[in-house]
């Protein structure tokens, strides 16, 4: 189910992109002094908003769920900004009073080593699902694009709609977030390599300065373009560029026009007393070892920014037998794929055995093959 938690005047959107902590409702996520006197839309309490919210949506309404991070009293908070640029520099500006943005070497950098999967925490973290109905969206949807997604919703209920990762396109950015499989993130001070085991996914956060390419060279790209700056321990990433799609599946669409804000930090939840536990499907995990990550979604359609809190956990490796299950595999999508579509446009399944074996060369060199 999603989930809108409004925190203390502020309407903080919260959505996991598959798997993620809600917000913390006890403060806002800015202070004052980056406040400043900007207005702030007018926000009705979760539980009077949607009276008939599920199970997991009444307990985040009710309790005052909280990231390993506390109390989201930080500058540069999603509420209020017009823009991401606007958002970014707000962030950056903050750094920069400080002394910032941190130049790291290779030994000062945070260590983010080792395997990471995407975390669904319980306990005092709350976990907002994604199952989306109209009356729960998380972005609150301008008329028209709130038409689109009915449409939309109607047609996956029909069976008349496809998901492009089942055809093997990448699943685009910020769904990326939502990516089974392992995480690993390789830093140094000119870049953020922040790599996802589904579809052999890199992201690349420069850190070295750089801006966004200009217009004439910004394409749309599944992963968009990122650049970012350290800030002590905590990674800002500004993404900007990227495709028009749709933010997951039974989700409403996103244009070409979005561009998202990224706060990255490792945490140690065992020392801020935070109960905190992953999802891990049988694996073992790391307690004191955690990266939470801020998100906030800016695009044309939505009425207001959607912030969410998304986290992954550390894989405990340090035993031989978990060094042998922890392998990151080459994701084949074709090669496994049963889905096709028809020549009467209609999305069909392969029964076992029916489809061809396209990793055979007898396959790739037939002489009832025809190239049109």
């Amino acid at each position: 189910m999603l989930t809108s938690v409004r925190v203390r005047g502020l309407r903080q959107p919260s959505q996991v992109l598959a798997l993620v902590a809600c917000v913390a409702a006890g403060g806002c996520w800015f202070g004052a002094a980056a406040q400043g006197e900007r207005d702030s839309p007018d926000c009705t309490p979760l539980a009077e908003q949607h009276p008939n919210l599920g199970t997991e949506q009444s307990i985040s309404a009710r309790r005052p769920f909280k990231t390993v991070w506390g109390s989201f009293e930080l500058p540069g908070g999603p509420c209020g900004y017009a823009s991401a640029a606007e958002h970014y520099a707000a962030l950056l500006d903050d750094a920069r009073r400080r002394g910032g943005p941190t130049r790291h070497t290779l030994a000062s950098l945070p260590d983010w080593s080792g395997h990471w999967g995407t975390d669904n925490s319980t306990g005092e973290v709350a976990i907002v699902g994604l199952n989306s109905t109209p009356e729960g969206m998380a972005a609150r949807l301008k008329p028209e694009a709130r038409e689109v997604f009915l449409r939309d919703r109607r047609m996956w209920d029909e069976g008349h709609a496809i998901d492009p990762i089942s055809f093997c396109l990448p699943p685009n950015f910020p769904r990326w977030f939502t990516e089974y499989g392992f995480r690993e993130h390789f830093l140094t001070p000119d870049k953020a390599l922040l790599g996802s085991e589904m579809v052999n996914e890199f992201r690349r956060v420069f850190t070295d300065g750089r801006p966004h390419p200009s217009p004439e060279w910004l394409t749309h790209e599944w992963l968009g373009y990122s650049i970012g700056f350290w800030d002590g321990d905590v990674l800002t990433v500004w993404t900007r560029g990227i495709k028009e799609g749709i933010l997951q599946r039974n989700m409403p669409r996103q244009t070409n026009e979005m561009e998202v804000i990224e706060r990255w930090r490792k945490v140690d939840p065992v020392a801020a007393g935070v109960e905190i536990t992953p999802n891990t499907l049988g694996s073992d995990f790391i307690a004191n070892e955690r990266i939470e990550i801020e998100i906030t979604m800016y695009d044309p359609t939505f009425v207001e920014p959607w912030h969410t809190v998304a986290a992954f956990y550390k894989e405990d490796d340090r035993t031989a037998e978990a060094k042998e299950r922890i392998w990151p595999h080459q994701w084949d999508c074709v090669e496994g794929s049963q889905w096709y579509i028809t020549d009467e446009g209609v999305v069909s399944q392969y029964a076992p055995g029916e489809k061809p074996d396209i990793t055979n060369p007898d396959f790739w060199f037939n002489e009832d093959i025809v190239h049109r």
